[in-house]
């Protein structure tokens, strides 16, 4: 398993793989626009990932400033908005076929380390209540702690319409290192 950095370089690449991982994990309500995500992905100043088996995509994470985020529910009420310290973490995925090998955690971990050699101090994030649990259990296990939750955030009838939005606070560097 290979995990490494989307950007404007290889993102055609691995495009459509990545949209049908994604139409495939979240109901309508959640899914991006396609531009949405490769703006997301190709930003330099983000940490996006794919992990790969060959040839074949197996999971991604996406995610940005929070401040390129302003227009969501969650990030337009955070208090570190405009600080430039915040990633915010938009999406992560895996294929249907890899879920419950750890890739996600994988996935997670490689954002959370290089989010902080990139100098952000929390990495935020939302999580829809029941639908995406597997996700929050993932994030709590990580260090995420619910800021606040959001009702009827999505344009759906599922239920709960309820999303959690959480801060994972990474560790400060040590300056003599």
């Amino acid at each position: 398993m290979d995990i490494e950095r989307l950007n404007k370089h290889n993102w055609a690449r691995y495009r459509d793989q990545i949209l049908a991982i994604e139409k495939n994990a979240y109901e309508a309500a959640r899914r991006d626009e396609p531009r949405t995500l490769e703006r997301i992905a190709c930003n330099p100043a983000g940490v996006s990932l794919v992990a790969t088996e060959g040839d074949q995509v197996t999971g991604f994470c996406l995610a940005g400033p929070l401040e390129d985020f302003s227009h969501v529910h969650g990030p337009n009420t955070d208090p570190t908005l405009s600080s430039r310290t915040t990633l915010y973490s938009a999406d992560t995925c895996v294929a249907s076929q890899w879920r419950g090998r750890g890739l996600g955690r994988q996935l997670k971990l490689a954002q959370l380390v290089q989010a902080a050699g990139a100098g952000y101090r929390i990495v935020s994030g939302r999580n829809r209540a029941g639908l995406a649990h597997a996700m929050w259990v993932l994030n709590r296990s990580l260090g995420a702690r619910a800021l606040h939750l959001i009702e009827n955030d999505y344009a759906d009838s599922l239920e709960p319409n309820l999303c959690i939005y959480y801060h994972i606070t990474l560790p400060v560097p040590d300056e003599g290192q």
